[in-house]
């Protein structure tokens, strides 16, 4: 499968976590990115992986749709990378998660 062809989704979210409710509702906001298998890569930044455009878009629906019944404040912004320029990504302090570790290498295994 072609580096050009596999999209990553990358999400970044900044919520309110003023009062009790908005820190329930930012964590089940990232409870469910878990759930639908994103890996974080940072605080508030998650990403996952879709075999193609197709998919990647269906992902990107899926995650409007939620967030357009369940977050009603805060910034939540959405970007698409090819694999190859996912692959580009540097990181200029600190290392790789866990996750992202086990991740990457996996992609072209099959």
């Amino acid at each position: 499968m072609s580096a050009f062809r596999i999209m990553w989704l990358v999400v970044m979210f900044d919520l309110p976590t003023h009062t009790k409710k908005d820190r329930k509702r930012y964590r089940w906001f990232s409870r469910h990115l878990d759930a639908e298998a994103y890996i974080r890569l940072q605080y508030s930044v998650y990403a996952k992986v879709f075999n193609s455009l197709e998919s990647a878009n269906h992902g990107k629906k899926r995650l409007k749709n939620f967030l357009k019944t369940n977050v009603k404040k805060g910034n939540v912004r959405i970007l698409m990378f090819t694999d190859a320029q996912f692959g580009k990504m540097e990181i200029i302090v600190g290392e790789q998660s866990a996750q992202e570790k086990i991740t990457q290498p996996t992609l072209f295994d099959f």
